[in-house]
This record gives structure tokens, C-alpha cells and sequence, in this order.
């Protein structure tokens, strides 16, 4: 990484009194880093390097040591914001899951295709489950639950329970978890109850699923946090962003990952919001995998009640309302059928980038019109690397093909024409290299937005000569030259941004029922002559009420194009590359709490029945049982908030109706504590 990329420690503005904060940010792509002072807030210093995927720890000390921090005991708190659980889950490189569905209509949701929700296709119904009582609808089948998993344990790496009503009555969860224990007890489990209280049966068990297919990637990123502050003399406690932008402890986030969804863009827009001191505006973030967008409305970032979403998965976990397009500066280049331009959806190491760290790569892309074919195929452009290092034991099982791929790609990255070559096989498909992609062993390196920039001296990082030599390569392949590439992938990036913005802004209220996409032919009219102003006889103008706040390295390329199209004020603020980790310590911890009341009634009595953490409380009276539920929420929103580090926590009480039940929500806030102990 050249030296531009890192701001030097700043001694002016250290007045040898203040403390100190440290904000990390480790990204799909990049891993941030930037050093505050406390009181004043003021930037010290910041830096930015690569995520380095098989180790963790290289890019966090890597980007702590470029801060310079003179005296590590003065810094009192360390934040981490982190895109990787929402990169995982939208290129599908979470982990695989086993899902077990209790008491849940299976002809229903096969029927009415629910099942494509649950984000994984390993899962099984099983009788069992409660009313909307809390009382048993029938028996638990814990032998055939048992006999599931022992038959299908080979297929995933972690387990998800969700039984139906389990909010109000979750023995059949539990006795389900002491039933697997029986025979595995290395597995990890999850309980759907733990996760969401809310009564959307298949949010909670898609939430379930998802936070099981994340525990190990968060426990292996904060394992690596951990060593890596300790390494650095650094000792003070340390916080995860949540998706609503609020600080939790690692602790927590080591065990319920599937929070941090969306903490990434909820981080960037807080440290947008921090850094330009705007109160109102829609906050643009670029970054290398997904293009993320959140608004901001008298100085707090909007939180969506319906539950974060990532792509077509919808989950039960409050989150701020983000828009996750999954198109940033390393997503891949594609022609579909040689002609129609695409951009992602998955990211990719920009060719650039992979022949700046490998010179034969390099010379072989250099040479590439030297060397190849009469008929240039994208097969030359795409290479595959391995990303972390492999022992040929492991995969001694292994097919021919595959023992042969790894033994090739030890050597150096390769092309997959040449890949092809060397192990015979007539298609890549038939290499069966799909486990190895998604366990994040092998990576894809071919044209990318990133690459397109390097030509036009508008990125210098890595190697220009390859980025212009790959892209002309294309251009012979759709019959185009560079300028004409450039221009149309370029103009495709923006459009994008300005569609979902378009689209983000106008279903705010959602009062006219806007679909997610802008599906017909006269909106797509409406809005392409809105970027380009073709028509000779009409012209369309949209206007953002909002002014766009832009982040990350190249907001001031395409998101100030985007103010322009939609006629609203663009602003760039100081240290936009490193918004969000500005935003991983700019937050306050946030502890919500919450008591369930619902009627339990029988032939010849009513009881209130209140459901509070794990335990459950009856009352005569429904006056008695909400004094009681208030109670105790506050009780246990305080006591999580003393033990998340909170300096004098205010407690704020909402009380909701929900189908037949009432809610009781205690939300305990406050600043995180600053110590020389990691919490």
C-alpha cells in the first residue's frame, strides 16, 4: 500500500492529557483504522490496508502500527466495525448450516415457497412446537430430531433450532439442544428464541440459521483482534458495532454474530454524520464489495422495525435502515454473452492488484496479446489464487482434478484457460472447486471497476500497464476499445448508485406500496432520461431533499456524479476513506430489553403470564403483570448495560400491543466506559 494511504500522527493536535480512542474497521476489501482523542474528537491520525483473509491479525496490526501511536496505554477504547458477516452472506461464503424446524407447516411453506427464506437448504421438520399460549401443541419428536442430525452432521458445520412460539415457551429449543449434545457436543448450536422474540416464525429462523452460519468467521476475526491489541501493548476494553450502529461488547458479539449484519454501513454512516456534522442527509458509502447507503434524520441514523436485510435474505435483527447494493470497486467485470455489461454481484481481486503482487502474473498479462489465441476468450482474464495456505493431506480424498488444481495453484495464481489446460478438464465445473471457493480457500482475480480506475490515473496502487493491457484485451473480445469500456462501466457504476438512491429515498414512507426494484418500461424511461437527457422533446429532473454525504476512497468520483444527476448538494468530508472506522467509536452501547405479557386461559381460569430473559412469571391480574414486566425489564436493561462498561445509562420504557400480547421494551444508553482493562 503506498504511503498516501495512511495520515501521519498528528503531534499538534496531542495535547499529552486527552485519551485515546482507537476505531477499526476490517472490510471485505480494505481494513481501516483510526486513532481520536477523546475529548476533543479530533482525528489523530488514519490509515488503510488490505484485508489479508488468511490471517486476520497481519491487517490489524498491520493498520494499528501504521497509526504511529506513540503510547499505547493512553488509548482507553477500541471499536471494531466489520462488513465481513455482511460480505459472508452476500457472497455466500457464510458457513454451511443444519436447520431444525419444530412445530412449523411444512406443506404451507413449501407451498407458498417460504422455504427459499430460511438461507439454507439443510433443514427438517419435526412435530412439536407451542400455541399462541406458550402451551404444547403436540409432542416433541426428539428421536427423529436426533436420528436427523447423526444421518446429516457431514453436510454443515453448525446447527440452528427454531421451534414455533418459542418467545413465549421455549422448552422444546432447549430439550433439542440437550438431545444433540448427546451426540455431538463439539457442534454449535443456536436457539432461535435467544436471537428474536419477534412472533415471525420464518425471519426467526432464517435469523437462527444465519447467526450459526457466522459464529465461527466471528469467532476466528475477534480470536485474531484479540491477540493482535494484546501484541501491540494495547489492553483496553473492546467494542463491536451492532447493525443499528450501537456499540456491544465482544463478548456478546461472539456469540449472537448475526448483530453485526449491516455494522459495516451503519458504522460508515455514523462516522459520515461525525465527520461532515450533518444532521440530515443520505449517506453514500463505496466500498470494494457492496455499495451501502443509510439516511440520516436529525442526527440519528433511521433503524428499520421490519429487521435487517442482505440481498433476498430478511432477518429478525434491528438494524439501521441500510440499502446493500451489492456493486463496489472490486466487484467483477462481466459480458453476458459478450455483449451486455455486468458489475457483481461478487468481489474479486482486481487484476491489478494480483499482477502487483505477482511479477510473472504481470509479465503473462502484459504479454497476453503476444501469447494468445487466435480467439481471445475471457478465460485468460479470470485466474484463480489460493488465499490462505493448504496441506495436500487434507484433501487427499479429494477428486484427481481438484489434488491437481491445488498442487497448481501453490506454485503461483494461474489463468483458468490455463488451469483448464493443465489438468484436462474441458470446463471449469468439472474441476469441482465449489467447497474450496466457499470455505474462502480459493479466490477469483479478473477486471474490475478498481481496474478501470487505475487506467484512468484516477487509482495508482498496484499495476496500471496490466489493468490497461486486460481491459483492451476485453474490448477485442466485444469489439470495443479501452475509452468506450472505460466510459460504459464507469456510467453503469453510476447509474447504479443513482437508481438505488432513487429507490432508497422513495419507499422511505413507503405510503404508495414502491417495489424494490423499478420494474416497468416507463420508469425505466422516466429514470434513464433523468441520467442522460437523450429525449429531443421532454426532460425528466429528480431532485434529493436530502443533500448525499459521500464515503469511502472513490465517493468523490461517483457519488458527486450522483448529487449532480439528482440536483442535491454533495459533500465530502475530511478523512471520507475512514469514515467507518470514525464510526466504530462514535457510537453509545445500547441494551434493549424486553418483557413479553400474554394470556394463558383454560376451562376454569385466565393467568398473565410474563415472559422476561429465561424465565416466566404468572399473575392473576393484568395491571399487576405489566407493574411487574416494567420492572423487570428495566431491571435487566440496567444490568446489561453495567455489564457492557455503560457510564450512567438512561433507561427509556415503550410499551407495545402485538396480536393478542403486549411488549414491554426497556432500552438502557450510554457511553461506552473507557478503561485499561479489555472487558
Amino acid at each position: 500500500m503506498k504511503k498516501s494511504k495512511s495520515e501521519a500522527y498528528n503531534t499538534e493536535l496531542d495535547n499529552g492529557v486527552s485519551d485515546f480512542v482507537l476505531g477499526i474497521d476490517t472490510g471485505g476489501t480494505y481494513t481501516d483504522g483510526v486513532l481520536l482523542d477523546y475529548g476533543s474528537r479530533r482525528v489523530l491520525s488514519s490509515a488503510k490496508t488490505l484485508t489479508t483473509y488468511d490471517n486476520l491479525s497481519q491487517c490489524v496490526i498491520k493498520v494499528v502500527e501504521e497509526l504511529n501511536i506513540q503510547d499505547p496505554s493512553r488509548i482507553k477504547l477500541v471499536g471494531i466495525s466489520s462488513t465481513l458477516a455482511t460480505n459472508s452472506i452476500a457472497e455466500g461464503k457464510a458457513r454451511e448450516v443444519g436447520l431444525i424446524l419444530i412445530g412449523y407447516d411444512e406443506e404451507l411453506i413449501k407451498n407458498y415457497g417460504l422455504d427459499a427464506k430460511f438461507s439454507t437448504k439443510n433443514f427438517a421438520f419435526f412435530r412439536g412446537g407451542h400455541d399462541s399460549q406458550g402451551v404444547q401443541q403436540s409432542e416433541l419428536q426428539i428421536e427423529e430430531i436426533q436420528k436427523w442430525v447423526q444421518e446429516n452432521k457431514e453436510k454443515f458445520e453448525a446447527l440452528a433450532i427454531s421451534s414455533y412460539f418459542s418467545p413465549l415457551n421455549p422448552e422444546h429449543e432447549e430439550r433439542t439442544l440437550r438431545a444433540i449434545q448427546e451426540i455431538d457436543k463439539n457442534i454449535p448450536v443456536v436457539l432461535g428464541h435467544q436471537l428474536s422474540t419477534k412472533l415471525d416464525s420464518i425471519k426467526r429462523a432464517s435469523t437462527a440459521s444465519l447467526n450459526a452460519s457466522l459464529v465461527a468467521v466471528m469467532y476466528e476475526f475477534m480470536e485474531a483482534v484479540k491477540k493482535s491489541l494484546k501484541n501491540l501493548g494495547i489492553n483496553a476494553p473492546l467494542m463491536i458495532v451492532k447493525g443499528d450502529g450501537s456499540l456491544m461488547p465482544y463478548t456478546e458479539a461472539a456469540h449472537k454474530p448475526v448483530e453485526t449484519v449491516l455494522s459495516g454501513p451503519a458504522a460508515s454512516s455514523i462516522g459520515g454524520r461525525f465527520l461532515s456534522g450533518e444532521n440530515s442527509a443520505l449517506v453514500v458509502d463505496i466500498g470494494g464489495t457492496t455499495t451501502d447507503m443509510a439516511l440520516i434524520q436529525d442526527g440519528q441514523v433511521n433503524v428499520t422495525d421490519e429487521g435487517a436485510r442482505v440481498g433476498e435474505i430478511e432477518t429478525a435483527v434491528k438494524a439501521a435502515h441500510i440499502r446493500t447494493a451489492c456493486v463496489g470497486c472490486d466487484s467483477r467485470i462481466t459480458y453476458v454473452k459478450n455483449k451486455e455489461l455486468q458489475i457483481g454481484p461478487d468481489r474479486v481481486i482486481p487484476l491489478s492488484r494480483l499482477a502487483h503482487l505477482y511479477p510473472e502474473v504481470e509479465k503473462e498479462i502484459v504479454n497476453l496479446f503476444k501469447n494468445a489465441s487466435s480467439s481471445p476468450d475471457f478465460s485468460d482474464l479470470e485466474y484463480w489464487c489460493l488465499s490462505k495456505p493448504v496441506d495436500p493431506e487434507d484433501w487427499e480424498q479429494e477428486s484427481h482434478r481438484l489434488k491437481q488444481l491445488i498442487q497448481l495453484l501453490q506454485r503461483q495464481p494461474c489463468s483458468v484457460h490455463d488451469i483448464l489446460k493443465e489438468t484436462g478438464a474441458n470446463h471449469q465445473a468439472h474441476l469441482h472447486a465449489e467447497t474450496l471457493f466457499r470455505k474462502g480457500i480459493l479466490e477469483v482475480a479478473t477486471l474490475t471497476p478498481s481496474d478501470i480506475l487505475h487506467t484512468t490515473g484516477q487509482m495508482n496502487l498496484w499495476s496500471k500497464e496490466s489493468a490497461q493491457t486486460a481491459i483492451e484485451y476485453a474490448g477485442r473480445i466485444v469489439s470495443k476499445d479501452l475509452a468506450e469500456i472505460t466510459e460504459e462501466v464507469l456510467d453503469k457504476m453510476t447509474s447504479h448508485i443513482i437508481e438505488e438512491a432513487i429507490i432508497f429515498l422513495a419507499r422511505q414512507s413507503n405510503k404508495h406500496g414502491l417495489p424494490e426494484t423499478i420494474d416497468s418500461k416507463w420508469s425505466r424511461w422516466l429514470l434513464q432520461e433523468a441520467m442522460d437527457g437523450d429525449d429531443p422533446y421532454l426532460s425528466v429532473n429528480i431532485s434529493s431533499r436530502f443533500p448525499l454525504i459521500g464515503i469511502g476512497a472513490p465517493a468523490h468520483i461517483f457519488v458527486k456524479k450522483a448529487a449532480e444527476v439528482m440536483r442535491s448538494r454533495f459533500i465530502l468530508p475530511d478523512h471520507p476513506h475512514v469514515a467507518n472506522a470514525v464510526g466504530a467509536v462514535a457510537g453509545s452501547v445500547i441494551i434493549d430489553r424486553e418483557a413479553i405479557v400474554y394470556v394463558q386461559e383454560s376451562k376454569d381460569s385466565r393467568s398473565y403470564m410474563v415472559r422476561v430473559e429465561d424465565n416466566t412469571t404468572s399473575f392473576m391480574e393484568s395491571e399487576d403483570a405489566m407493574v411487574y414486566a416494567e420492572k423487570m425489564a428495566v431491571q435487566s436493561a440496567r444490568e446489561g448495560a453495567n455489564r457492557a462498561g455503560t457510564v450512567q445509562p438512561q433507561i427509556f420504557v415503550d410499551k407495545k400491543n402485538e396480536a393478542g400480547l403486549k411488549r414491554v421494551q426497556a432500552r438502557a444508553v450510554g457511553n461506552p466506559k473507557l478503561s485499561e482493562e479489555l472487558g
